[in-house]
């Protein structure tokens, strides 16, 4: 697994969604956690879902578990 940037615009290069673009937003103030967000495209209407993580170790499991590997575009 590659490393996991926060608030950076990345794509899912392989895994499931694989082509589908990826954020991580960092929210310990509010939640404690990691919202994950992930889009098809990045047009206003494009399809997307998003999960909530709560510890960083639970946003390590969800990219294993996903199988993602992620080209970050910073």
């Amino acid at each position: 697994m590659n490393n996991i940037k926060l608030n950076t615009q990345g794509i899912i290069t392989d895994g499931e969604y694989r082509g589908w673009y990826i954020y991580i937003q960092e929210d310990l103030e509010n939640t404690g956690g990691y919202y994950v967000f992930f889009e098809k495209t990045l047009e206003k209407d494009s399809e997307g879902y998003d999960a909530w993580m709560e510890d960083f170790n639970s946003l390590k499991k969800y990219f294993s578990t996903n199988r993602w590997q992620v080209k970050w575009l910073d």
